[in-house]
């Protein structure tokens, strides 16, 4: 694969919800490594902001799963995103904010979900805007550290669970 020309050539594809949030295989930590990227949808997930209380189950989401750079800018209002591409090289990335980002992939990934979710971490708590894109959907997003963990109820029901340190609703 030639290096990228623009956002639009990014291998940003649909996985499975396991996969993509490296949720496969049992773990005690998150993978701080892991530079996967994508999107899949799924019947719910729940947000879990420490600060916040009780998690948030959110059902018929579409998720995102983004990185924030490794030394992000810091800006009020967006995030500065890092896609490290392998099929071009080896430690090959690009960046891309956030609000570029979603402007361009949303109307390609998007199809009547009732909610977006944003697996991104945003270090320096930028506030997110509601994408155009995004229509009255709502978009979730999170403050700090984002960490993907795979649950199981009494009944033995597995349930995708994000943590994070707080979860808002763009504007």
């Amino acid at each position: 694969m030639q290096p990228l020309r623009s956002i639009s050539e990014l291998p940003f594809r649909g996985r499975p919800a396991l996969e993509l949030l490296n949720l496969e295989q049992h773990r005690d930590a998150p993978d701080l490594e892991s530079t996967q990227f994508g999107w899949c949808q799924v019947a719910e997930i729940w947000l879990d902001g420490r600060a916040d209380g009780e998690p948030l189950r959110v059902t018929d989401a579409l998720v995102l799963a983004v990185h924030a750079a490794e030394e992000p800018e810091a800006l009020s209002d967006d995030v500065e995103l890092e896609f490290f591409v392998e099929e071009v090289a080896k430690d090959y990335s690009v960046t891309v904010l956030l609000s570029t980002f979603l402007e361009r992939w949303l109307p390609v990934v998007s199809g009547g979900e009732r909610a977006i979710v944003l697996a991104m971490c945003n270090p320096h708590a930028a506030r997110v805007r509601q994408p155009k894109a995004a229509g009255r959907t709502p978009v979730y997003y999170a403050d700090g550290d984002v960490d993907s963990w795979l649950d199981t109820d009494v009944d033995g029901r597995r349930h995708i669970r994000l943590e994070a340190e707080a979860w808002h609703i763009a504007e």
